[in-house]
């Protein structure tokens, strides 16, 4: 693994902390963060001075910038024109639908529609992330990659062979299965999203646990319904 900053690490674990908990103050989040209160103060100002962290009283809440950066990195509007059809989506399926999107060598979680009605149901967080030959979400978007590209990341997968015919067969089939790989007792199937420039770098994904496996062929036609519909209203917001 590459060598980190422990001070860019802190810095980014304060910021999740005040994005997917909610206001804090300094000493709330330097107790959730296990450093220092000096530290953690001198952190949350650098980030409150750049505009990633904006106050309400003694609270630390997000800042504008990030509102800035998101916008930014949506690309053509694929995250906000997703929303709506995987909410209908989950609705109709009774499971988890997941949005990837290709980050370098991995696959990151930029949304999802947790299905709500299951008391057993699969939840990702937002910015987590695992390798492009990992999982149906990664193989998806990775299956569609420049030749080059997809070369490297099977050179360097622990089964080389096994993946290049899985990336056969999703490329054949037009969606990516997976099970037991990144989560034990989830399976999934993921569609890759072409933009209206071809290319692909998003996947769209149904998880549920695998005491329910047995429904997953019988939702692959709802799964690349709302794929070809997310990709019809991309190409209509870049017509």
């Amino acid at each position: 693994m590459a060598e980190i900053s422990s001070t860019g690490d802190q810095m980014l674990h304060l910021l999740e902390i005040v994005a997917f908990e909610g206001p804090r103050s300094t000493a709330e989040l330097a107790v959730a963060a296990g450093i220092n209160r000096t530290v953690a103060h001198r952190l949350l100002s650098t980030l409150h001075g750049r505009g990633y962290l904006g106050r309400q009283g003694r609270a630390y809440v997000l800042g504008p910038v990030l509102a800035q950066i998101a916008a930014m990195s949506d690309l053509d509007g694929m995250v906000r024109l997703a929303e709506p059809v995987m909410r209908d989506l989950a609705r109709a399926l009774g499971e988890s639908v997941v949005l990837h999107r290709i980050d370098g060598d991995m696959a990151v979680v930029v949304g999802q529609a947790v299905a709500e009605d299951q008391m057993v149901r699969v939840q990702h967080r937002e910015g987590s992330r695992h390798s492009l030959a990992v999982g149906a979400s990664g193989r998806a978007i990775l299956a569609w990659q420049p030749e080059r590209f997809v070369q490297r990341i099977v050179a360097q997968s622990a089964a080389p062979d096994s993946l290049r015919a899985q990336l056969s067969r999703t490329r054949a089939e037009g969606y990516a299965l997976s099970e037991n790989e990144l989560q034990q007792g989830v399976v999934g199937a993921a569609v890759p999203l072409a933009e209206a420039d071809g290319a692909v770098r998003f996947s769209l994904a149904v998880l549920m646990p695998s005491h329910r496996a047995e429904r997953l062929a019988t939702l692959l036609p709802a799964l690349l319904d709302a794929g070809r519909r997310i990709e019809a209203q991309v190409g209509q917001a870049n017509g």
